[in-house]
Order: C-alpha cells, then structure tokens, then sequence
C-alpha cells in the first residue's frame, strides 16, 4: 500500500465530518442565543428593543387602554400625576393626571376607560378638565366632558390653571 493511498482515505473519512460540523455549528449557535435571550427576559433584560417602564399618564397618552386597565389593575392611582416624557404630548416633558393626558390627545374613549377604572370626575376636576379642553380645542373632549358636568360645577375657567 502506498503512501498516497492511506492519506486519500483520511481526507476522505474527514470530509462528511465537516460537512455535518459546518451544518450544525450555525443551528447550534442560535439555539444558544436564544436561551440566554430567554433566561434574561425575566429579570428585565431585553436585547432585542429597550423596555421602558410606562406610567400611568404615559399610557394615557399613547392611547394604550389595555395598559391603562393593567396598571391600574396592578394599584396604579388613576387621579395621580405622574411624569410624561418629551415628545409623548407635548415638545417638553410634562407632569399630568392621567385625564389630563387623554383630554391633552383629545381621547374621549380614554377618558371613558379612566373614568370605568377608578378615575373620580368631581366637580372641581370636571371644571379644570373643561377648560383645559377647551384652552386647546380638544372638541370630543369637550363634548364627552359635557355630557358629565357634575351639578355643582363652575363653568368660569378664570382661576383655573391648565397643564399647557
């Protein structure tokens, strides 16, 4: 036997070996990446997009009902303020209850969900949120607001302070 011929059989038997290597080390590669994509999901780590956490007011004004209802469901305070980041209503960041975010995108379904969950329109909110709506021409706010006017509400907009 030649020298030639025993090196033409190792080559040989190799070849279907690296063929099944270059096959599956891909397949294998994304398998992995996955699972370590999966096992940081539960501690808030998300390599694909990055999760910012949502107020209340937040979602109000990306017109999110279901997250609205979540977090209230999960003990947000409907009547609370909280924090709006730039561009969401408004150029700059702002600070609204979350009525004030749905009358600010004009929403009257919004403010309908609000109101369902938790939200109390009392005469003093009913007031402020009028004028607020009508300051900046949020005319289905107006009319859904209208047609919720506590007895006892004042209709002079002269002391009130709108968000904008």
């Amino acid at each position: 036997m030649s020298s030639t011929s025993i090196t033409d059989a190792g080559r040989a038997s190799s070849a279907p070996t690296l063929i099944v290597a270059a096959l599956a080390v891909p397949g294998t590669l994304l398998v992995l990446a996955t699972a370590m994509m999966l096992l940081g999901l539960p501690f808030g780590l998300d390599p694909l997009w990055r999760v910012e956490p949502l107020t209340l007011a937040e979602a109000a004004a990306l017109r999110d009902n279901g997250e609205v209802v979540r977090l209230i469901d999960a003990g947000e305070d409907p009547n609370k303020a909280g924090a709006v980041r730039a561009e969401l209503l408004r150029n700059d960041a702002q600070v609204v209850t979350p009525l004030e975010a749905a009358v600010g995108i004009d929403r009257p379904d919004m403010i309908e969900v609000l109101l369902e969950n938790g939200a109390v329109l009392d005469a003093m909110t009913w007031t402020h949120l009028m004028c607020f709506a009508a300051a900046i021409e949020a005319d289905e706010a107006v009319d859904f607001l209208g047609q919720r006017r506590p007895a006892d509400a004042a209709t002079s907009c002269d002391h009130v302070r709108t968000p904008w």
